[in-house]
This record gives C-alpha cells, structure tokens and sequence, in this order.
C-alpha cells in the first residue's frame, strides 16, 4: 500500500479533530481480542517510552481499514500476501506504516514533555469527550490529549524567539529544497509556430529589461498578456530550476517550456505553509530516528488475521 505523504500527521490531524461518533465507538477489548494480545501489555518501546498493544492496533486498525477502502473503491479484494517492489508483502507493508504512526505518536509526547507542552490534571479533566473507533473513553482521553499538546507545540514552533522556532534562513532553505515557490509569469504560448512564440518573447523580456522602472513594464506586460501567478500544472522542472534561484522580486529571462515560454518574476515565499511543513517534517524526522524495540509479540502480530478477527466479531468497521 503506498501511503500519501504526511499520512502519519494527517492521522494525528484526525485525532485534533476527534475522528469518529458514538456510534463507532467500540466496547473494548476490541483490538486486544482481535490481536489475540493483552491491550495494555507492552508491544513496543520507543526512545525508551513503553508503548502499550492498544496504541499500536489503533494505527494498524486504521491502516488496514484504509487499505480495504482502497481496494473496495477498486472493485478488489485485499492481497495481503501481494510482493511490493520494496520487496515486501502487501500485510509486512501495512505493519510497518503503523510502526511509522506509532512512533509519530510517541514522538510527539516526547516533544511535549521536553518542551513543557503537557496538559495539566486540570485541563485533562476539562478535556471535551470525543469517541473513537475500536477504542475505550480512557484510550480515546489519550489519544485527545497528544492532539491537544500537538497543538501547542506547534503554536511554540510559531513563537519568534521560542527554543522551537526555526530561522528564516532554514525555513527560506526548506522551501527551496521542496518546492514551496511561487511566482507570477508572463506567458507566450508556441501554439504552431515556436519561433515566431520565442521572439515575442524576446521582445517582451526587452520591454522588461529596458524599463527605467522594470516591475511596473512587467505588472504592464502581465495584464497585456493575461499572466499571473503560476499554477501547479504550469510549473515544469526547468521553470521550478529558474525560478528557485531568483531573490523576490527579481526577474528572470526567457524560459523556454514544451508550451512555449515564460518571463517569471518571484514572489515572496508563503511562509505560513512552509513553517507547517517544516514543523511537520521536523516531528517526521524524529519518528523515524527513533529507537524502537520490538517485543515477540509484535514480531507474530499477523494485520491480515488481525483485521479479518476483528470483522468477524463486527467490531472493527
């Protein structure tokens, strides 16, 4: 199953929202039955944090419920034995995305704890009840508190002269490096003839060139033209290259596309979008340098049996 980037923060962005209804809500032990595991036994442990079964068949019960939606949107039945290019099966696939949960999880506790993140008795106890699937009120507390620190490490990662808070030059560097640009861009479509599209083109950019005041030619030049910011399917490779090496405000030259040519002009970064996702990656990277100990009991954990268990109990849905 090949998992959409930040599936691990998308989750936890379900949890914020407290995902699942009292209807869903399941007696427990769900998970712990269908696992055939005591739920509050220790599965895993994580920078030395004890992770207790039901968190980890949390994730899991989640991934596998992904999965069948995906194949039932397919027309198709799972195929948990299926070998995937990794070289391994479809099941060891899935078993490995919610270890990948099960650490962002824990990671995020840590952070909290290191940070000075952590709710009080009091704003536990103040907690608003949320239910979730396959889980107990007690577990789904839990589950609602880690939202909650979530959020307040990342308000800390916003604060300016927090220890959390990142500089504009690694924030300006990470939305380089994965293609957080944006830009406003002239364009000269080729249409059928291309060498008529480049020197018009090329006069446009001297139009540009040759302005005493060159923005104003090129907010001229946009308006004569129809140009304006550049979408995701504008953008190419060669004009992501371009653009990545131009300061805000600055000018580029002719660039030449497979639709024809562009004279793009930088705009400032979206700062707020980078900052999330750097925050986002930072928590990412911590999950996955992570020290996990396995115990046996996870070793034989079998997703397929478990999720087909626990269907047939219609508990799991």
């Amino acid at each position: 199953m090949k998992k959409q980037t930040w599936l691990g923060i998308l989750l936890l962005c379900a949890v914020l929202s407290g995902c699942g209804s009292r209807e869903e809500a399941a007696a427990a032990p769900v998970l712990g039955q269908a696992a055939g595991l005591d739920e509050n036994g220790i599965l895993l442990v994580i920078d030395g944090r004890e992770i207790p079964a039901w968190q980890y068949l949390y994730w899991l019960a989640s991934d596998c419920r992904q999965l069948e939606e995906q194949c039932a949107a397919a027309g198709t039945e799972p195929d948990w034995d299926l070998p995937l290019g990794t070289g391994e099966t479809l099941a060891e696939r899935v078993k490995a995305d919610a270890l990948a949960d099960t650490a962002l999880y824990a990671a995020v506790q840590a952070w909290a704890e290191e940070w000075g993140c952590t709710l009080t008795e009091e704003e536990q106890a103040a907690l608003p009840r949320r239910d979730y699937p396959w889980l107990t009120e007690t577990q789904g507390r839990i589950l609602t508190e880690t939202g909650q620190e979530y959020a307040r490490l990342y308000v800390l990662f916003q604060e300016p002269d927090s220890p959390l808070a990142p500089t504009a030059e690694k924030l300006e560097q990470f939305g380089r490096e994965h293609g957080f640009l944006r830009a406003e861009g002239i364009p000269v479509p080729a249409g059928g003839d291309r060498e008529t599209a480049g020197q018009r083109a090329a006069e446009l950019f001297g139009r540009v060139n040759g302005a005493e005041d060159s923005s104003a030619a090129f907010d001229a030049l946009l308006k004569e033209t129809g140009g304006g910011e550049l979408t995701e399917a504008d953008w190419t490779d060669a004009l992501r290259d371009a653009a990545a090496v131009l300061e805000p405000g600055q000018i580029s030259g002719v660039l030449e596309t497979d639709a024809g040519f562009w004279i793009l002009r930088r705009l400032p970064t979206d700062t707020a979008a980078v900052g999330e996702a750097y925050f986002d990656r930072l928590l990412q990277d911590a999950a996955e340098t992570s020290r996990i100990q396995c115990t046996e009991e996870y070793g034989a954990l079998n997703p397929a049996a478990f999720w087909k268990g626990g269907k047939g109990r219609q508990t799991i849905t």
